[in-house]
């Protein structure tokens, strides 16, 4: 007899990679844990139907930061001893307290062999089937959350220490020699990058290079966090970038391969939003695929186009959810604008951010004739005023490309 698969509805499966998607946005806006948790609890208890939860956080001690559908007057917890004694992570564990059997599923994030925390679950009201077609998901998004909670404190802690200093001084040389030297348009394009760091260190990486003398490889990348790990993992990226881009063979697969090397690297601690396009020189067709981030646009005279067809942030999964490539036409004087979130993201004194229109409207009015390279200057002046007396929140990285009339 031929075995059926356990599928997520269509519906629950898109509402899940929404949800998906708005964590890791509010990972990358470093929210408080206390909102990052209420993220967490909407999505566990107003999308996945489940009826109890609890989470625990070692941060020296162990905290109960989350619950609901618990009563703790029934239910006694020494929570020390009780998640110290948690030798295997099933309910039915004979070694495992009383009242952590009154749970069905338990969600353990371990790091270096070390627990970082404990989610219980239960009395789940969705179908059986479906329940476990959504462990998977569940998993995914408790190590997100609360790795990136832990990485908060690390940083905090590391922060403090002078050792740290010399580290951010290492990781930033190794991250300015990931950026090209010189972005050379071949005469087709005018292709110019602008990149602001935020700290000392910055996460985010743009490249221009061709492959099989005929067409180029575009890039945009944000890794999630900072320092000396976020900087290696995106210079190991970037080698194996490099090292794999060919004409030959769908940027999928390209995708593919990319997004198994940063899980394998970053375990799932960290993850790595990418647009990847690929421009033919003599069409000018662009095929590309958007790994989950913000969506970079093609100006043609009035007429805007958002590239926004891909898939999740690379790294998050072993294996990519789906993937779809898109393709597009940078027409002569067409230009493509590739940003990080720290444009959009940027705040004024009133708390207002910059956002995506004014970027396009930006562009639409200061395109005109220029070189990029003075529309990268304008740009950068006009986010100055607008933030006023603010400090940018995030690094701020743009890279504009014009074609060139021939």
């Amino acid at each position: 007899m031929e075995k059926t698969s356990i599928r997520t509805p269509p519906d629950l499966e898109k509402n899940l990679l929404h949800w998906l998607l708005q964590i890791t946005k509010a990972i990358n806006y470093n929210l408080p844990a206390r909102e990052l948790f209420e993220i967490y609890k909407n999505v566990l208890r107003d999308h996945l139907r489940m009826g109890k939860l609890l989470v625990f956080i070692y941060e020296n001690s162990w905290q109960q930061l989350l619950s609901f559908g618990v009563d703790f007057r029934e239910v006694r917890i020494d929570i020390e001893n009780d998640l110290d004694k948690l030798i295997e992570f099933e309910p039915g564990n004979a070694h495992a307290p009383g009242w952590v059997k009154s749970f069905d599923t338990i969600v353990p994030v371990i790091h270096n062999d070390r627990p970082l925390g404990y989610a219980f679950l239960g009395d789940c009201a969705l179908p059986p089937p479906v329940q476990k077609s959504i462990l998977p998901y569940i998993h995914t998004i408790t190590n997100i959350i609360v790795v990136a909670i832990e990485n908060k404190r690390l940083t905090k802690e590391s922060l403090a220490r002078v050792a740290m200093q010399k580290e951010l001084q290492l990781a930033a040389e190794m991250q300015n020699m990931l950026f090209p030297d010189k972005l050379d348009g071949y005469g087709i394009f005018d292709v110019a990058a602008t990149y602001l760091p935020h700290q000392e260190v910055g996460g985010d990486y743009y490249d221009f290079f061709p492959v099989g003398g005929e067409e180029s490889i575009i890039c945009m990348a944000d890794v999630s966090g900072k320092g000396m790990a976020a900087a290696l993992l995106m210079s190991n990226f970037q080698a194996n970038l490099r090292a794999r881009a060919t004409s030959n063979g769908p940027l999928q697969q390209l995708v593919t391969q990319l997004n198994h090397s940063v899980f394998d690297n970053a375990k799932g601690e960290k993850f790595i939003t990418v647009f990847l396009a690929r421009i033919n020189h003599r069409t000018g067709e662009l095929a590309y695929v958007n790994a989950g981030h913000n969506p970079p646009f093609i100006l043609n005279g009035n007429k805007l186009v958002s590239l926004e067809k891909g898939t999740t942030g690379l790294g998050m999964f072993a294996d990519l959810p789906f993937i779809t490539a898109g393709s597009e036409q940078l027409p002569e004087n067409g230009v493509l604008v590739c940003y990080t979130d720290g444009i959009t993201d940027l705040e004024n004194n009133k708390g207002d951010f910059f956002g995506l229109e004014r970027l396009h409207g930006m562009v639409r009015d200061q395109t005109g004739s220029r070189a990029m390279s003075e529309l990268n200057l304008l740009l950068r002046e006009r986010l100055n005023e607008y933030r006023q007396d603010r400090e940018f929140n995030d690094d701020v990285t743009l890279l504009t490309m014009r074609r060139i009339n021939r």
